[in-house]
């Protein structure tokens, strides 16, 4: 009777507890964000979707200093060709060494017009896998340091999961990587599943129409933008630090 009561007491403190780690850790949006040395090096991993997401994350590097965010780490699905084609291009266009990028094989969670009942099974899969390439081998090959210093993400469901156990190095306490979602282009009123769930978890939230930011924002409801300026980036203090999390950052891609 006792061994029950304590294992009951458990199954719920535990999750409590979980919970409370979680919540104490959360992105704080109040504080500024912390910034680099100039020309200080940083890995950086890029979540590739399949085509629209793909092709959004292709505009998004194209403008990126490839001399300083190295070595780059791309993590795909089986079967997207057009992903590795558009890597190896991008990549080629911009002169990068073959060791200045790595490609990653995950699992899909979830192909188009899976049954729900197997989603389940897919998904605990693809988590297995991303434990232990994004987590545990890095671990134990270089444990003070995560597996990328920033994670780029732009919507693919898969990319909650690999989101996910980037975070367990911060519930840890240890140093962990700087999450970045960036929604997608054709979000415009509304954010995706994939942001509604990864928005309190990630570092910087950055949306590409005034009416996916949501009424919180201080921005008008209808702006306008040109060709991709920057029309605004949220709530501002007294300093200029931005104090909420969603950035309305026009148009990107």
């Amino acid at each position: 009777m006792t061994a029950a009561l304590l294992l009951i007491a458990l199954s719920v403190a535990l999750p409590l507890l979980l919970a409370l780690r979680v919540y104490l850790v959360l992105p704080d949006s109040s504080k500024p964000a912390s910034r680099r040395k100039d020309g200080e090096k940083c890995s950086l991993g890029i979540f590739l979707g399949s085509g629209g997401h793909t092709s959004e994350m292709r505009t998004l590097l194209s403008g990126l200093d490839f001399e300083r965010y190295t070595p780059r780490t791309y993590v795909y699905c089986p079967g997207d060709d057009m992903s590795l084609k558009i890597v190896r291009d991008l990549e080629i266009a911009k002169g990068s060494s073959t060791e200045s990028y790595h490609l990653v094989q995950l699992p899909r969670a979830r192909r188009v017009a899976q049954p729900l009942l197997s989603t389940v099974l897919t998904s605990l899969k693809t988590l297995w896998v991303a434990f232990r390439l994004f987590f545990l081998q890095p671990l134990l090959s270089r444990p003070a340091s995560p597996w990328v210093d920033v994670l780029l993400v732009n919507g693919p469901g898969t990319c909650v999961l690999v989101v996910a156990v980037s975070w367990i190095r911060r519930i840890l306490g240890l140093r962990y990587t700087k999450i970045i979602y960036v929604e997608s282009f054709a979000r415009v009123k509304s954010l995706s599943l994939s942001g509604k769930i990864l928005r309190p978890f990630v570092d910087t939230f950055v949306v590409q129409w005034p009416d996916a930011a949501g009424p919180s924002n201080g921005l008008p409801a209808h702006s306008e933008t040109d060709g991709g300026a920057i029309c605004g980036v949220g709530l501002r203090d007294g300093e200029g630090n931005v104090t909420n999390r969603v950035e309305y950052k026009g148009w990107l891609v």
